[in-house]
């Protein structure tokens, strides 16, 4: 990696990892204009949320549960792809459901038990509990934005960002841990 851009890298790991800098999701967008664009972005559980997550996989949860990007130019097809950070967190995560949104599917596997969600098929909630995730969320995550406009070299940094944080709810390319062999069975559950 060449120097330029592990500065790049450190800058978005010190944004994301700072918890200052996390929003309340129910109040999403804080800056409207920064959502506007691709991007990482980093989330953060508030006490209550991460006792409830860690009593799953029977250890205790760092805060920044999970941090992905939105926008990347596809690595495989090289296509251009026109999310953002708004659309991205707004509408697949806040506002989607269990299929729209990676996130949004492991927190309704780690959720099931605990809230008694009610799975209709695979993948699928009905709908009472859907809005129960949605409003779950609202109340106890905050969410820390960075644009970033290359969305060409967008996905290189979110690998090299996710290494460095770590996040335990991150599973694609990470180190295995204990929680995250548990995430996977927990996550088979809704298939």
């Amino acid at each position: 990696m060449s120097d330029l851009v592990d500065r790049a890298v450190a800058e978005l790991v010190g944004y994301l990892s700072d918890a200052s800098n996390a929003e309340p999701s129910r109040t999403f967008p804080r800056e409207p204009s920064r959502a506007e664009h691709p991007g990482l972005y980093a989330w953060w559980a508030d006490d209550e949320a991460l006792a409830m997550l860690s009593m799953s996989f029977g250890e205790d949860l760092s805060p920044l549960i999970y941090a992905g990007q939105t926008g990347a130019t596809s690595t495989r097809s090289l296509t251009r792809r026109s999310t953002t950070l708004g659309s991205r967190i707004g509408g697949s995560h806040l506002n989607g459901n269990v299929a729209s949104s990676t996130f949004r599917e492991t927190l309704t596997a780690v959720l099931l038990e605990p809230m008694s969600l009610r799975l209709v098929e695979a993948r699928r909630l009905d709908e009472a509990s859907n809005r129960a995730v949605s409003t779950w969320m609202r109340c106890h995550l905050r969410v820390a934005i960075v644009p970033v406009d290359d969305r060409d070299r967008l996905a290189a940094m979110e690998q090299a960002v996710l290494e460095r944080l770590d996040p335990p709810l991150n599973l694609m390319g990470m180190t295995p841990t204990t929680a995250r062999t548990m995430l996977r069975q927990l996550r088979a559950i809704l298939k």
